[in-house]
């Protein structure tokens, strides 16, 4: 058995913001920086094999928290980069709302349908992180590993668990949250926990309101 703890990176000045960052490559804030220590200390105690980030450095600096306390560095591996956002990179949510009603409304409650222009869809994150997963899993038999990636790129590989990608929903794991699965020989898996952040003060937490659901209404 192999287990994974799919890690979030920790929140930027854009997360905060509301600013699209995609293959951006922004680095974390001070809160940010903060919860990736608290990730250190999380971590400290389990025997992890190997911790593999997307390149992008708010995921790396994310990694690099999560080794801190352990005789290891962080790995990077391009499958695990963000979706590249195309014409939606660096403005707000509000101005690509504005100007790309359809796509953000997709984004928030469609994600399968999500296609930026200029930049890859969905389906295309779901199969190259898809991708990046099996094979280092694979790679690891009856090991622990750590996976550092971000938002959008983790909600289509474990939005897709245990669904069909066109089924999807759009449930994106908060900054910094680990979820952990256990991946069996036989190709079965189980989801022990799902956004666990209980390694992160609460003045520390951070979630975008963007993908928060007005009340009453009703996701895909």
């Amino acid at each position: 058995m192999t287990t994974v703890y799919f890690i979030r990176h920790g929140t930027t000045d854009n997360n905060v913001k509301g600013v699209f960052q995609g293959s951006t490559n922004a680095v974390l804030g001070e809160r940010g920086l903060a919860q990736a220590a608290a990730l250190g200390e999380r971590f400290a105690s389990v025997p992890l094999a190997a911790v593999y980030s997307s390149p992008l450095e708010r995921a790396m600096q994310t990694a690099r928290g999560v080794c801190a306390q352990l005789p290891i560095e962080p790995i990077p591996v391009d499958g695990l980069r963000e979706i590249d956002g195309g014409v939606l990179e660096g403005r707000t949510n509000e101005v690509n709302t504005s100007e790309y009603p359809d796509i953000m409304h997709a984004l928030r409650n469609d994600p399968t349908r999500f296609n930026p222009p200029e930049g890859e869809s969905a389906r295309q994150v779901h199969e190259r992180v898809t991708a990046a997963v099996r094979e280092l899993v694979a790679q690891n038999p009856d090991r622990e590993i750590a996976v550092v990636s971000h938002g959008f790129a983790l909600l289509c590989y474990l939005g897709c668990l245990d669904t069909p990608f066109e089924e999807m929903e759009s449930d994106i794991v908060s900054n910094c949250s680990v979820t952990c699965v256990d991946y069996f020989p036989d190709g079965t898996h189980r989801l022990r926990y799902r956004n666990d952040v209980s390694h992160i003060p609460p003045e520390l937490q951070f979630r975008s309101k963007f993908w928060e659901k007005p009340k009453g209404s009703e996701t895909k």
